[in-house]
């Protein structure tokens, strides 16, 4: 007979952050692990807090990470970033060179750094051209474009453009120089020719890089910034399509918040999310797995959900599960912060015979609602500053649904002189940050409401006159159901 150790002597469901051991774990037994390190996928899209971290850390602790290495963008320098633009190029792709040039050196500087790395020609030039320009085999990656010159000595590179020999390469260019492009590719070509080379004479098979925490340091995003990280996605397309068939696979990943990904256009876009995109969206069962897998290893091996949870329904015939889950984004992050939030009530409530009943779920809505709200600060602000004028405006209509002329009233009302979205962007956005949903007609009477979060292909309609807060905000926007029914979730 299994064991379980009682609930009161749990923790914690996990850390909120997005690189939580238990969202880890589950990761595992997943194929997001697989899609990547088969090189299936170069682009991993999620909402803030689903797990893009996480992957991240398996590749950077886990069995490849030798091979691999994590290169988060915090507190990286995008100003001088955006001075190494490449005047020949079209606007979208003006980044792409120096982008190809940062992977190329962080390949060099990984391949170099293996354990027992063994030393060939390709490996001394590789050395050797770090050595002369940024000190050692490992350059901070905050540096690597930071050099007014790139110094290229005969016992480094000769990358050569049209038959001329390169001597160097200046980073700082004037506009109208078009010049630059040509330069930094050539040298970076000149880099995974002997990157690959010398990983051929090491016996290494696969080089790694993943980026994350683009969204850090990114206050806003203009299109300076977003043609920057269009730039990175279309580099690491491109070293990843040049190593094909060259003996070392190599997949710089790129690890973007949807919602960063949504403002980027260029021609491309709908191939790379179809084919070579890793889409981050969990379903119920997914986010009940994982916290029954956290369970088990905390609790032993009979652990669940349904024994550490009272039987009970809440109102309306839902279950605890679902109520729970209602009130969430589908991500683990939320998931996790509620269920924590309850184990402290029913702890407090019953510090011995711990068991999670109604009236804990209940009391945690408070504290949730205002947790998400504040998740939604950090993800909406950015590009909309004033949206809590747009939530003030609900808290004013004061219940969950609402039609969209009343919306418009109140927002017009709160809405403050530097605020330029009108009532009608202001519900779009709404939609697209999944703060509210709009109501949708089937051709059999019945209707639905539409969220962007659990619907990511549906589109935003024009034409919809009702929608609905997300229940996850029900308490902190004070708001009352319009009417008592089994099929509502209050």
């Amino acid at each position: 007979m299994t064991v379980q150790k009682p609930l009161s002597e749990l923790n914690s469901f996990g850390d909120v952050a997005a690189e939580d051991d238990a969202v880890l774990e589950y990761f595992l037994s997943t194929n997001a692990v697989e899609s990547i390190e088969q090189g299936k996928v170069f682009l991993v899209l999620g909402r803030k807090g689903t797990g893009k971290t996480a992957l991240v850390r398996y590749f950077s602790e886990g069995s490849a990470a030798t091979t691999s290495r994590p290169l988060s963008l915090r507190g990286y320098p995008w100003s001088i970033h955006a001075q190494r633009i490449d005047y020949g190029a079209s606007e979208i792709e003006a980044y792409v060179s120096s982008w190809r040039y940062l992977i190329a050196v962080e390949l060099a500087s990984l391949l170099l750094t293996l354990p027992g790395s063994s030393r060939t020609y390709k490996t001394e030039v590789l050395s050797k051209f770090l050595e002369e320009n940024y000190g050692g085999p490992n350059p901070d990656l905050s540096k690597i474009l930071q050099p007014k010159r790139i110094t290229l000595s005969k016992l480094s590179f000769t990358p050569a453009i049209m038959g001329n020999q390169l001597g160097g390469v200046e980073l700082e260019r004037k506009k109208g120089d078009h010049n630059f492009g040509l330069e930094l590719n050539a040298l970076s070509q000149s880099i995974m020719t002997a990157i690959i080379d010398a990983a051929k004479a090491m016996g290494v098979k696969s080089l790694s890089l993943h980026f994350d925490e683009l969204d850090q340091g990114l206050d806003r995003l203009n299109d300076e910034r977003r043609h920057m990280l269009v730039g990175l996605v279309l580099a690491a397309r491109e070293v990843r399509r040049e190593s094909i068939g060259e003996g070392l696979a190599v997949n710089p990943v790129v690890y973007l918040r949807s919602d960063l990904w949504d403002e980027m256009n260029f021609s491309d876009k709908n191939k790379i999310s179809q084919s070579l995109t890793l889409h981050l969206n969990w379903k119920s069962h997914e986010l009940l797995n994982l916290i029954n897998e956290r369970l088990r290893a905390k609790l032993g091996a009979g652990a669940t959900w349904d024994t550490v949870s009272a039987p009970e329904l809440m109102r309306g015939s839902q279950t605890k599960w679902n109520h729970v889950l209602a009130r969430t984004f589908d991500r683990p992050r939320d998931v996790i912060q509620f269920l924590n939030i309850a184990l402290a009530e029913a702890k407090r409530r019953d510090a011995v015979d711990t068991i999670i009943k109604n009236e804990d779920i209940v009391a945690s809505r408070d504290a949730y609602s205002s947790y998400l709200k504040s998740e939604l600060d950090d993800e909406v602000g950015p590009h909309w500053p004033q949206w809590v004028e747009a939530l003030g405006a609900c808290s004013n209509i004061s219940t969950l649904t609402f039609e969209r002329e009343a919306f418009k009233d109140q927002y017009g009302k709160r809405k403050s002189p530097n605020n330029p979205v009108d009532g009608d962007l202001a519900l779009e956005l709404m939609h697209r940050f999944s703060i509210v949903g709009y109501e949708t007609r089937s051709g059999y009477g019945g209707s639905a409401w539409s969220f962007r979060y659990s619907d990511p292909s549906a589109g935003w309609d024009n034409s919809a006159s009702k929608f609905k807060v997300h229940l996850g905000l029900k308490e902190y926007a004070k708001l009352r159901e319009t009417r008592l029914a089994s099929s509502q979730q209050g």
